[in-house]
């Protein structure tokens, strides 16, 4: 039962971390229609993503597919909205 219910929470909130790094797209297409906005909070985000993408990565004794795959996502959006904004 604890397994059921910690593999539903990191369900959860990896499903809330897409919707995080997918609010990104909004931004990345009002900087490239010349609405440049700061870039340095998507850029500490890309950085935190990708330590975490690495902690899931390096995890033993299996890799934490919950934590890699949102992240994953948020250095690439994070990283993009970073590059637009400049």
């Amino acid at each position: 039962m604890k397994n059921k219910i910690h593999l539903f929470i990191g369900s959860v909130g990896a499903t809330i971390g897409l919707f995080v790094f997918l609010a990104y797209i909004p931004q990345i297409i009002s900087n490239l229609n010349g609405d440049k906005s700061q870039p340095w909070q998507p850029l500490i985000a890309a950085i935190s993503c990708l330590v975490w993408v690495l902690y899931g990565l390096t995890n033993q004794p299996k890799r934490d597919y919950i934590l890699i795959i949102p992240n994953t996502l948020g250095v690439i959006l994070g990283t993009l909205t970073f590059l637009t904004s400049l």
